[in-house]
Formats: structure tokens, sequence, C-alpha cells
């Protein structure tokens, strides 16, 4: 089943459609309420999408497109997904006020240092990748840009990379408690930032700077950190971000569709342009589902399916010989083209297409697994400095995407363990050569 056609019974059956939404909603609720309970949790925007996926596999089966055993494998799947989500629940901490008044959170100068350092990186290699492949906001699809090679999927991997662990020293060295004119030139840089992301074309990347504090915020509770002032921020804020946030998206979705449409009675509304983004949060499951689509996908290669970032990046196999990523094969079958896009590939279909109907419950319980290892554990394990908490910050924002796409999750920790480290080591030479002593800049302040 293609979009359009996807399109035509959703509006013949809206009402149904709306019926299911708002049970799915509720149901999602219900579920994840204990686990993600903030706006600026970096699984939130998951719940939602998957609120969206409920909604889009529920209405097909309803509407007679899929069969009792898919409905019952997506089911099954999501099932074990969840089960997996809660294996790990993380411990609860009470401070004590001797705790809370002893731990002070030092801005020192390897921070600083950090934070211009990875930040010059950033804008320099967004530079080269504007200069090279072009702004990914004006191309069809943003994929576009490190879809030749010639060296610029490197440039992507280190913006992945750096655009985060940026954010993250951004906060590490900003005071909140008053405005600073010696900090000014840290806020054009978090401005920069903005205006990266705007050109980006990504609809949830600007997302990113708020997701990257709350995870900042987290790791200080994890670590005994004094995380009140921070948390009464963005608390006191919301509804400024949520709708500033809005805007923001709004905006991406007006300058998109009125650079690829000519006619402006053709240019849909950034709303409807909004929800139906939403909608096809669930876009793998209509190309796949219908008609039995996902077994014309060879299900031989699973590891090198899974693994290909991998295989590939290491030059274990030449990208030619890896499998192609599913979403991009579902998309070519249902609306052929030259652009490289396509819809995410969800754990419910890549499992069943590579590990048939039983063996994808096992590999949806173990995305879940892992997720809530990385969300709830992870950070026992990292020391309370800035590699732990720009580690942490990054797997969690990351990880985010695992269940919606595991393919592409593995590139996210390629990147942590092949470019941040390279970098991290490279910034601790930088330090070395400065010969920085850590409490240096804290007496400036």
């Amino acid at each position: 089943m293609n979009n359009y056609e996807f399109y035509e019974e959703v509006l013949d059956n809206i009402n149904l459609f709306f019926g299911i939404l708002i049970c799915s909603f509720i149901l999602h609720y219900l579920l994840f309420r204990k686990q993600v309970k903030s706006f600026f949790d970096p699984y939130f925007l998951a719940v939602i999408s998957s609120v969206f996926c409920f909604t889009d596999v529920l209405f097909l089966f309803i509407v007679n497109k899929i069969s009792t055993y898919l409905l019952s494998s997506y089911v099954l799947t999501q099932v074990g997904f969840v089960l997996g989500f809660y294996t790990f629940k993380i411990k609860k901490k009470i401070l004590s006020g001797d705790d809370k008044k002893n731990y002070i959170e030092k801005v020192n100068s390897r921070n600083v240092i950090a934070f211009y350092f990875f930040s010059f990186i950033y804008l320099f290699n967004q530079c080269l990748i504007y200069k090279l492949k072009g702004i990914p906001l004006f191309m069809e699809s943003y994929l576009e840009t490190f879809a030749s090679g010639g060296g610029s999927g490197v440039l992507g991997r280190v913006s992945d990379v750096t655009s985060i662990i940026g954010l993250y020293s951004f906060f590490l060295v900003i005071k909140i408690d008053k405005f600073r004119i010696s900090e000014i030139p840290k806020y054009i840089i978090l401005v920069l930032y903005f205006v990266t992301f705007f050109l980006s074309g990504s609809k949830s990347v600007f997302f990113l700077v708020f997701t990257v504090f709350w995870c900042h915020i987290a790791f200080l509770k994890t670590k005994k950190g004094n995380y009140e002032m921070y948390s009464m921020l963005l608390k006191n804020n919301m509804k400024f971000i949520l709708g500033f946030t809005l805007v923001f998206l709004l905006i991406i979705i007006y300058t998109q569709t009125s650079i690829h449409t000519e006619n402006i009675e053709d240019r849909a509304n950034p709303l409807f342009g909004l929800l139906l983004r939403f909608v096809h949060s669930g876009d793998i499951y209509w190309y796949a589902y219908p008609n039995n689509v996902y077994l014309q996908i060879p299900n031989n290669q699973w590891f090198a399916a899974l693994f290909n970032d991998t295989l590939g990046f290491l030059r274990i196999m030449d990208w030619k010989d890896l499998p192609q990523v599913i979403g991009i094969t579902f998309k070519n079958i249902h609306h052929p083209s030259d652009i490289p896009s396509g819809p995410n590939g969800r754990h419910n279909v890549f499992g069943l297409i590579y590990f048939g109907f039983f063996g994808s419950i096992l590999f949806s319980y173990c995305i879940g697994l892992i997720l809530s290892f990385i969300r709830n554990k992870l950070s026992l394990f990292l020391s309370n400095n800035f590699f732990g908490g720009a580690v942490f910050t990054y797997l969690i924002t990351k990880s985010a995407a695992l269940d919606s796409d595991p393919m592409l999750t593995i590139t996210y920790f390629n990147n942590v363990i092949f470019i941040f480290s390279i970098l991290y080591f490279l910034y601790l030479i930088l330090i070395e050569f400065l010969k920085i002593n850590p409490n240096n800049y804290e007496k400036k302040i």
C-alpha cells in the first residue's frame, strides 16, 4: 500500500482513525508514564511516534488491509519490547542536605576548553558540509547530504557527535543564576547551533538543545548533583520552550514546502504537515504489511543488515555488498525514486523479516532491554566527570531511536566508539599542550 492509498483509506474512515488515535494515546500514557515523565526526555518523541504507529497498524487491521497474523506479530513484539523496557529500574537516591551542600558543580577551565573545542569542530564541520554538499534544508531529503560518499559520511558522523557534546559542554560552563557579559561569546555560539539546526531541515533536531539539558540534569541526579536549580528553570519555562519549538517546526515545514512546491494552492498548511509527519511514523507498516510485501525482502543476512554500518565503516564488507536499508527498499517498491529516503525500519518489521514470528518477539525484548539498561543503569558505571556525562548524554539521546530504527542506532553507537573516542583523545592532547589546571577558571567566576 502506497501513501496515497493509505490517505484515501483514512479519509474514508476519518472518525475511526481518530477514535483509535485517542485510545492509543491513553494506552501509551498508562504504559510509559512511570518511565517518561518529561516532555524533554529524549524518549518522549519516540512514545508519541509509537502512539501513531499503533494507530496505523490497528486501523489497517480494522479496514481489512492486514491479516490477524501480522496484527498478532505487531502486538506481541510491542509486548516484548515493553517487557524489556521495564526490566531495569533506576534506584532512587534520597539526597541529604549535606550531600547537596557538599556537591558543587564546578565550572573549570577544562570544561570551558571542551565547549570551545567541540563547538568549533561542529561549526567548522557544518560549514564544510554546506560548502561541499549544499544546505540540507533546501534538499528534497536531507539524507541526500551524505548519500554520495566522498568522505561526506565522516563529516556527518562528526557533526552528529560534536553537536551533542558541544551542547552538553555549554550547560557545564554556563552560569544560570544571572547573566554575565563575559559569557556572551558562549551564547553567540549557542545561537549558531540554532542556525545550523534550522538549516539541517530536520524536524526534531531543534528539540536537541532541551533534551541535552534534560540529560545534564538526569546525570546530576544520579551522581548526587545539585540539580534542583536546573530542573526548576526547565519547568518554569516549559510553556515558552514548547511554544517556541512548535513555531520553529512550523517555520521549517513551511520553508521546505515553499521550496519544493511551485503552486501556492498545493502547499500544505504547516500544522497539517506536522500532523502528517506524525502519522508517517508508521509508514513502514502500510508499506510492509498489506499484501505481505515484507516477504519480498531477502531474509538470509540478518547480521549484515543489522550491523551494516559497522561492517561498511570498518571496511569488513564493501558497502555495495551489504543489504540495503529496509526503509529505502520499501519506499522504492511503492514510490520509486533516486532520492535516498524512506521510513524507519522499526523493530517489529525488521524482526519479522529476519527472525520470523517468534524470533521477532525475542528481538524486540532485547531492544527494550538494551534501552532500559542505557536509561536506568548506564550512569552507575560512568565516572562523575566530563567524559562520563558526555557519553551518558549522547547515548541517552541517541538510544531513543533504538526501537524505531535499530540499524540507525547501531550507527550512533559506532559514532561514540570511533568518532568520539578520537575527538576526546585530541581534546586531551590539547589540554596537555595548554597545561590547563582544572581549577584556574573557577577562581575567576
